[in-house]
C-alpha cells in the first residue's frame, strides 16, 4: 500500500506543480546582474509568451518517469522504517524515517534531476546536443562524462533531501495528530503545509543542488563542488544567492503536497 499510494500521490503532484518547478529553475539560474525575469509570475508570463503552455511543462517526462519509483522508495522505506521504531507514532520515528527515505531515493532521483533540470533549460542555455527526452539527456552525459557525470549533483541532492523529507513527514504528522477525526479540507491543508515546511528547511541546498546541475560538463564546468559552489556563488551575489526562486517554490509546494497527500489519504 505505501508503493502504491506513493505512485499515484507523487504523480498527481507532478502535475499539479511541474509549471512552478520549471519558474523555479529559471529564477534559480537567471543572471543577477542582468535579470530576465522580474519575479515568480513575470517569469511564468515570460515562458508562456516564448515557449507556450509547453514551456512550463518542458522537463515533465523525466520526473512523471520515474516519480513511481521515487515514490515508492520514500513511502516504502519510510513506512517500513517508522512501524520498525519501538514507537512508530512518535514524531522522532516519523524524523527518522522520513530521512531514511530521502536518502536512499536520492540514488534515483539525482540523475531523474539532472536530466529534468537540463531539460527545463534547453531554450536558454548554450549546447551542442538537443535531447530528444529524459533518456536521450543522460544517455548523452554518460557518453561523454560517463557514470559519474549522470550523478552530477549527487551530494547536494542527498543534503537537500534528509532534512527536506524528515521536516515534510514530521510537519504532516503533527498536524494529523492535532486532529483526531481529519477530514478532506485538513489533510489538504496538511498536505500543503508539510510541503511548505520541507522547502524552507532545505531550499539553500536546493539552489546550490540547481546551479551544479545547471553547470556545464568537464572541463568547461564553472564549479568543482558542493563548497566550491556555496562559496563562489555567496562571494559574487551574497546570501540571497541561496533563496531565489523562493517565492515560486512556496507558491508550487502548497497544491502539489496537498494534491499528493489526499490521494495518499484516500488510498488509506
Amino acid at each position: 500500500m505505501d508503493f502504491i499510494a506513493g505512485l499515484f500521490g507523487g504523480a498527481a503532484g507532478v502535475l499539479v506543480g511541474h509549471p512552478f518547478d520549471t519558474v523555479k529553475v529559471h529564477l534559480q539560474t537567471d543572471n543577477p546582474n542582468n535579470p530576465k525575469y522580474r519575479g515568480t509570475f513575470h517569469c511564468m508570463k515570460s515562458i508562456l509568451l516564448s515557449d507556450n503552455i509547453r514551456g512550463l511543462y518542458r522537463g515533465i517526462s523525466s520526473p512523471m518517469m520515474g516519480i513511481g519509483l521515487v515514490n515508492a522508495i520514500v513511502f516504502g522505506v519510510y513506512g517500513n522504517v517508522q512501524r520498525l521504531s519501538d514507537n512508530p507514532n512518535s514524531l522522532a520515528s516519523h524524523f527518522w524515517a522520513g530521512a531514511a527515505g530521502g536518502l536512499v531515493q536520492s540514488i534515483v532521483c539525482a540523475p531523474m534531476e539532472l536530466a529534468k533540470t537540463r531539460l527545463q533549460l534547453a531554450n536558454h542555455i548554450d549546447s551542442s546536443h538537443k535531447f530528444k527526452g529524459p533518456i536521450d539527456c543522460l544517455m548523452y552525459i554518460y557518453r561523454t562524462e560517463g557514470i559519474r557525470g549522470c550523478f552530477k549533483g549527487f551530494t547536494a541532492t542527498i543534503l537537500r533531501d534528509i532534512p527536506g523529507f524528515s521536516s515534510y513527514f514530521v510537519s504532516y504528522e503533527f498536524l494529523m495528530q492535532c486532529n483526531q477525526t481529519p477530514g478532506v479540507f485538513y489533510t489538504l491543508m496538511a498536505g500543503g503545509f508539510a510541503g511548505v515546511a520541507s522547502w524552507l528547511a532545505c531550499y539553500p541546498v536546493d539552489v546550490i543542488k540547481t546551479h551544479l546541475q545547471a553547470d556545464a560538463l568537464g572541463k568547461h564546468a564553472k564549479y568543482n563542488g558542493f563548497v566550491d559552489c556555496a562559496v563562489k556563488s555567496y562571494e559574487r551575489e551574497g546570501y540571497m544567492f541561496f533563496f531565489r526562486g523562493l517565492n515560486s517554490t512556496l507558491i508550487r509546494a502548497f497544491p502539489m503536497n496537498a494534491a499528493c497527500f489526499f490521494l495518499l489519504f484516500r488510498g488509506y
